[in-house]
């Protein structure tokens, strides 16, 4: 009886490699069209039909800034109120944007996060403070704590943090001993964010819970062994894109090359933004008008941006 359930879990465990196989093998092999934005920056799309990919379609959107590219830099913005992603890039005169980090909303939000309605909407000076979820630091000034330190262990949303300076970008890991430690991190701006996906090529474990397991329009970054920064979007709630949980969405950008990976906010979020593009340069499918068209953006609180240098 013993051996017998043993084969029956090792060909149950073939299985799965052998699937695992095959996505990784689709992603690599994907038709992705390729523009040049700036030097050293790339814009690649590709939409996987049939259900080949996870058992689903799948929309892809990816940025990538050559390693130790001087001609551009990275920048994390925020808004005194909340804005679309593409009217923060706009006002950035930004070559590209995607979305940030956690926010609370005005009203009912289906994205697991506060449900805010009848909060009347704040005065600028106490947006920030009141609005953000994460811990933010722009151009050297810290614009919301990290409000980890009223809670004992680190939530998903906190987990690590996104740190550039100008064109240098890196990832780092939330010290589950100091829930404040963003404020040691030597960068000129840091964005708290999670799940943590990927930390020096180990993929990490990821929290059960709905948040996770629930497949949904996702937005990360990550960077490669090379240095290469990615910037990646993947749209959902749709029967032309499904969407990824995170630990398939940790699994693409591991086949994508990210030796360390983070996850940004989601859902109606997900947003990408490309200069003199049509649609207001949004690129992706956001989903917040449950339509497959360029127009469901999200107001977000804050945004990553690519400038020219």
């Amino acid at each position: 009886m013993i051996k017998g359930l043993s084969i029956i879990a090792g060909l149950l465990l073939t299985g799965v490699i052998a699937h695992a196989q095959a996505d990784s093998l689709r992603v690599v092999k994907a038709s992705w069209a390729n523009k040049k934005l700036a030097k050293g920056v790339y814009w690649k799309s590709t939409h996987i039909e049939n259900n080949e990919l996870f058992n689903a379609n799948q929309q892809i959107n990816i940025i990538e800034v050559s390693p130790g590219n001087r001609n551009v830099q990275l920048h994390i913005i925020h808004s005194d109120s909340l804005e679309k992603t593409s009217q923060l890039g706009l006002k950035a005169h930004a070559l590209a944007a995607i979305n940030g980090s956690f926010f609370k909303m005005r009203g009912a939000d289906p994205d697991y996060r506060p449900d805010l309605k009848g909060v009347p909407k704040l005065e600028p000076s106490k947006l920030d403070h009141n609005r953000s979820e994460v811990y933010l630091r722009e151009h050297d000034s810290l614009i919301a704590p990290n409000m980890a330190g009223k809670e004992p262990v680190r939530k998903r949303n906190n987990q690590g943090s996104i740190a550039i300076n100008g064109s240098d970008f890196f990832i780092v890991k939330g010290d589950s001993l100091n829930l404040q430690s963003e404020n040691s991190i030597k960068a000129h701006d840091v964005l708290s964010t999670g799940p943590l996906m990927i930390m020096n090529g180990i993929e990490l474990p990821i929290p059960n819970d709905k948040f996770c397991n629930d497949r949904h329009p996702r937005t990360a970054m990550g960077e490669k062994a090379d240095g290469t920064i990615v910037l990646l979007v993947v749209d959902g709630r749709a029967k032309e894109a499904a969407g990824m949980s995170i630990p398939e969405l940790q699994h693409l950008m591991k086949w994508l090359g990210c030796r360390d990976a983070i996850n940004l906010d989601g859902g109606g979020s997900s947003t990408m933004y490309i200069k003199g593009q049509p649609d207001a340069g949004v690129v992706n499918y956001p989903s917040d008008n449950k339509k497959w068209d360029h127009a469901g953006e999200r107001e977000v609180a804050n945004a990553i941006v690519i400038t020219g240098k």
